[in-house]
């Protein structure tokens, strides 16, 4: 069994226990390396808690003792509304050394960028960076570094973000006895060049800046800025190698996020932001960028093909009411009707019909003359062939001019009334058809027609 689960199953054993007589351990929210951390309860005003408390084996050494209290105490001195505060510490009768905090309820920065794949967007992350650098203007003012910055000591609250455990931050200009040089306190992944060498007394505001830089940098490109197999090759490349370009990693990280965090991650102290103030407002700069960055893009207009348009208009046309797409699309107005519902339907104009053309008469002048030209040939052919046989019969002449015209006439009535149209046939055509009888000289003075010809009778039907 590994020293871990020790520590979890001792911190499992004081659930239900009182400590210092006022605090109710009610639930085990977590382990950690140097405590475990419960919600509570207080005895009389029954407010929720955090308790913390150190882990057995560690409760026998002084100094580990004497940093875990002074947490509490170098928290209240920070006095940002942002950066959790000590309620209570002290050392129970069973020899447990706890200290008393404000309940938190959220998740912490780790937790959030697991949830979102090991990465998050960069107004988030520069909202976020906002936030700290708020805190560590005001915790470098009263001369305190944190020294461990990380995702897991960032609580995301309603109201912001909070900025846990300053176990191990250092309080400058003081008295109290500073950490000695070489011992390397921190996270690997997140520690400065010179916090790396064991150099605390290089170690100042900017090492924190670093840190904040170290966060943002895994929080845009879901890498450490150094990474290796194990933590002593971290610390390695730390002591010696500069950060990687953050545009080299994630090259559509806007400009002006890759310039502020490039300038945090310098190597030597002195080519980083002077203090937490001058990198806040390099955030601040670059949120309004990206704000207008992202203006500009809504503002500028799509460019669509002509495919795109039809498509468009077929839409439009497909969301537009019956009645409402008829009124737009004639040129009058249709009368006003009492409301009814009305179906949403595509619809497209219908090309007019052609119009039909009418039909065309038939023309009876033609076929009159054809007529009147056929009954003249008739006549012609009745006279002359008698005559070329040489048949001088009296009376026979007459009797054929005199039988010839009606006849041909009845002949040319049938053609005529085997039309469609009904033709008249009136007195001046009928002497049209005797003229031809008239012109022609008798070969017997019998043969001599008396009278006016006979008329055709207008055919009723």
């Amino acid at each position: 069994m590994s020293d871990a689960d020790d520590d979890v199953k001792a911190a499992e054993r004081r659930l239900g226990q009182t400590l210092g007589q006022k605090w109710r351990l009610d639930k085990l929210l977590g382990v950690g390396g140097m405590a475990a951390v419960y919600s509570a309860t207080h005895k009389n005003n029954l407010k929720n808690v955090a308790v913390k408390v150190l882990h057995v084996d560690l409760q026998r050494n002084e100094a580990v003792r004497t940093r875990f209290l002074r947490e509490g105490y170098v928290a209240n001195k920070v006095g940002h509304p942002s950066a959790v505060s000590a309620i209570d510490d002290g050392v129970d009768e069973s020899g447990a050394v706890f200290l008393v905090m404000e309940l938190l309820s959220g998740q912490s920065l780790a937790q959030r960028v697991d949830s979102e794949g090991g990465k998050l967007g960069q107004r988030e992350v520069l909202e976020i960076t906002d936030g700290i650098l708020d805190v560590l203007v005001s915790a470098h003012a009263q001369n305190v570094v944190h020294r461990d910055l990380k995702p897991d000591n960032v609580f995301l609250v309603k109201e912001g973000i909070k900025v846990l455990d300053f176990g191990v931050a250092r309080v400058l200009d003081t008295g109290e006895a500073k950490t000695r040089t070489g011992i390397v306190m921190g996270t690997p992944e997140y520690m400065p060049p010179e916090q790396a060498r064991g150099r605390s007394e290089h170690v100042d505001g900017r090492s924190d800046l670093w840190a904040t830089a170290a966060m943002m940098y895994r929080l845009l490109s879901g890498h450490y800025v150094h990474e290796a197999e194990t933590q002593n090759e971290v610390l390695l490349l730390a002591m010696t190698e500069p950060a990687k370009k953050l545009a080299d990693v994630v090259p559509s990280v806007h400009p002006k996020i890759a310039a502020l965090i490039d300038r945090a991650l310098a190597y030597e102290p002195m080519e980083r932001f002077p203090d937490a103030e001058a990198m806040r407002a390099a955030v601040k700069d670059a949120l309004a960028a990206l704000a207008e960055q992202d203006t500009k893009a809504t503002l500028v207009p799509r460019k669509s093909t002509s495919t795109e348009d039809d498509d468009d208009v077929d839409d439009a046309a497909a969301t537009i009411p019956v009645t409402d797409f008829v009124k737009a699309t004639t040129r009058h107005s249709l009368p006003d009707e009492s409301p009814k519902p009305s179906l949403w339907v595509h619809t497209k104009a219908t090309p007019p019909e052609p119009p039909k053309e009418p039909k065309k008469k038939r023309k009876v002048l033609p076929i009159l003359a054809a007529s009147a030209g056929l009954a003249m040939l008739c006549v012609g052919i009745a006279y002359g062939v008698p005559r070329m046989r040489g048949d001088a019969r009296p009376g026979a002449s007459a009797s054929a001019s005199s039988s010839a015209v009606p006849a041909i006439a009845e002949d040319a009535d049938a053609d005529v009334d085997g039309g469609d149209d009904e033709i008249e046939i009136d007195e001046e055509v009928d002497a049209s058809f005797a003229t031809p009888t008239s012109s022609i000289k008798p070969t017997s003075p019998h043969a001599v027609p008396t009278g006016k010809p006979k008329t055709k009778k207008k055919k009723k039907h």
